[in-house]
């Protein structure tokens, strides 16, 4: 029986937290926090401004302690912030590290297959689906498609060096610089 090598896709895709965009994760508290000290409105302003919102009620937002605010407090803090519901929920999902991140070329995570002789570096945090980052490779070691194995659209880049690289039959020489893009239910190797 042939030794497999270890899917990368799968192991990186483990990695992904399932919950990946559910509304019950969103932190409406700090994005209100946010939206405010933004508008350089203090808390007593929002009140005023909302006409009906206690500045206890918006403490206690703005500190977590209410975790599942009503409607009724939604609308009285956007009213008072002057925006939609919709801005107040888009800030709060722009905070998530799954839908906004600035990385670095360290990337935001690794993993390491040193029986294999291949590092991964990840510059995205996980996600079901997509992977974005990269594969260092031993010098004359193969990366083939059970390893690579992944129905996605796959984008790949010679950072240093050169190597060879073989999608549906057709080889691509690429050298340092050159990238290549194609689709990953491709036989590749």
């Amino acid at each position: 029986m042939a030794k497999t090598n270890p899917k990368f896709y799968e192991s990186l895709a483990s990695k992904a937290n399932p919950q990946t965009g559910a509304a019950g994760n969103l932190n409406i508290a700090a994005a209100a926090r946010r939206l405010r000290v933004e508008k350089g409105m203090r808390s007593i302003e929002v009140c005023r401004k909302a006409g009906d919102l206690d500045p206890r009620t918006l403490n206690a937002l703005e500190m977590g302690r209410i975790r599942n605010p009503s409607i009724a407090t939604l609308q009285s803090l956007v009213r008072g912030l002057d925006i939609t519901i919709s801005r107040l929920f888009r800030e709060a999902e722009m905070a998530e590290p799954e839908n906004c991140f600035q990385g670095t070329q360290k990337g935001f995570y690794q993993m390491e297959f040193p029986q294999y002789k291949v590092k991964v570096i990840s510059f995205t945090p996980p996600q079901r689906n997509f992977f974005c980052g990269k594969l260092i490779i031993a010098p004359r070691k193969k990366i083939d498609q059970l390893t690579l194995n992944y129905s996605k659209p796959v984008y790949v880049s010679a950072m240093i060096g050169r190597f060879e690289i073989t999608v549906a039959g057709r080889k691509y020489l690429l050298k340092e610089g050159d990238n290549l893009f194609f689709n990953g239910a491709y036989k590749h190797e």
